[in-house]
This record gives structure tokens, sequence and C-alpha cells, in this order.
């Protein structure tokens, strides 16, 4: 549509701007090329989801109520959970629950999912407080597996909010982590500053979060205190700092 073709056009701008005030200007080509069709297959799924979405979302508040609501209620229960276990302090408020909590108070409003962050010497007790929570209800969805082998990032879902844990490798002073996008399939590897945590209080919890969150918010989102509603995490984060073929599996069923 003409509307699809304007936004992929001002897509294209955007990344060709960011190519050539990158110092790997080798790259800007491939960059551009990429991002672009990144951008065209993203908004042509969308397009062909988004009744599949709306009826989802329908039938999500027939059986639980609200997004806020079973937001709301599900960050609670989990955090209650995970108070019985040797991860209750362990792990933090990351991305965009981090953004919505330090911006706005709490998570954002459209937000479907709520990040989390835990260190990679913290991965047994976090596999331990995994089994609690399917124990009561929650549902482990299928893994990404890194090209390393490794898998450093889990979601689990419970009245259709999704809840999602990064594992972060500490790498001297910084802590690093995975992503992947499907289309193509690439592996991004992040970094930001490591970091102390403190509190925030969310719906009369304590979560903890990052002691430096603003520092990590502008390595994330640039400008986060002004909503970009054309931020793409895959094209602007700048905490980014290989992006690479996701050659590894793509998902591995989970037990």
């Amino acid at each position: 549509s003409g509307v699809a073709r304007k936004w992929r056009l001002s897509r294209l701008r955007n990344d060709a701007d960011a190519a050539r005030s990158s110092s790997f200007s080798a790259c800007a080509a491939a960059a551009r090329a990429e991002s672009g069709s990144i951008a065209f297959t993203a908004a042509r799924s969308w397009s062909k989801l988004a009744p599949v979405r709306k009826l989802a979302e329908f039938v999500r508040r027939l059986r639980w109520g609200t997004l806020e609501e079973r937001r709301r209620s599900g960050l609670v229960e989990l955090y209650d959970l995970l108070a019985q276990t040797s991860f209750h302090d362990k792990y933090w408020v990351f991305l965009g629950l981090m953004l919505g909590c330090v911006r706005e108070g709490g998570p954002l409003p459209r937000d479907r999912d709520s990040d989390f962050a835990f260190l990679d010497r913290d991965l047994g007790d976090f596999m331990a407080a995994v089994a609690v929570l399917r124990r009561n209800g929650y549902s482990l969805r299928p893994l990404q597996v890194n090209n390393d082998g490794r898998t450093t990032k889990w979601a689990l879902k419970r009245r259709g909010y999704k809840f999602e844990f990064f594992q972060l490798d500490q790498r001297a002073d910084r802590y690093r982590w995975h992503t992947h996008g499907r289309n193509p399939p690439t592996e991004l590897v992040n970094e930001v500053p490591a970091h102390g945590l403190t509190y925030f209080e969310l719906y009369g919890r304590r979560f903890r979060i990052p002691d430096n969150a603003e520092q990590q918010l502008e390595i994330l989102y640039g400008n986060w205190r002004q909503p970009d509603p054309d931020y793409r995490y895959w094209r602007d984060c700048q905490a980014t700092i290989e992006r690479n073929p996701w050659t590894s599996s793509r998902r591995r069923t989970a037990d």
C-alpha cells in the first residue's frame, strides 16, 4: 500500500543517515539494504497478523481481563513466587520494563511482556526458580539457541502475558547478552556497563533495578525521555556491538 511504501522509504532514509555517521563505512551499503528488507518484511508480517492478534487479545480479555489487569496481577504473582526461591534477589527489571518504570513510573501501557535480567553465575538459581513457576501454571516457551550453542534467553507465559529473562555474561566491567531477529536470521550481541542494584516499588512490590538505569537507557534508546514510535531495537539500539547471521538452531522445544 502507499502507507507501507512511505513507511519503508522513511526507514531506508533513516538507516542511510545512521550508516553514513557510523565508523563502519565499509558496511554501510549492506546495512542499508538489510535494514530496509527487515523493515519491509516486519511491516508486511504485522499487517497480515493484525486481525489474528486482535482476536487473540479479545479472547484473553474475556478469560483473564484487560492487558493492564493481567500485567499487574502477573507481575505481583511472579514477584511473590520468586520471593520464595533463592533467585529472589538476583534478577532485575530490564529493557522495556526498565524504560517504563523510569520514564512512566510503571510498565509501558502497550507492552505485552516484561523483561528481566540476571547474571550467568546465577543460572542454577534461575533454573530452580523456573521449575517453581512451571509448577504454578507458567508455560515455558520454545527456546532460542545462540550461535555458540547456549540458551541465554527464556520466556514464560501466564494468562496471556509473557515474562522474558535474559542471562547476562560479565565481561570485565561490561554485561553482555544476546538477542535474535528472524527476517533475516540475525544474532545481536549487546553490552552495557556493569552496575549495582537498587530498588523500585511497583504494584506494592520492591523490584530490583540497575543503579545506573538512566545511563543504560541512553545507551539502549538514545533520547529515552521522549517516546519514539519509530524506534526499532534491532536497528536503533546503541548497546549492540556485533551483528552476525544467526546460524544456530532457530528454536528448541522446551522440555
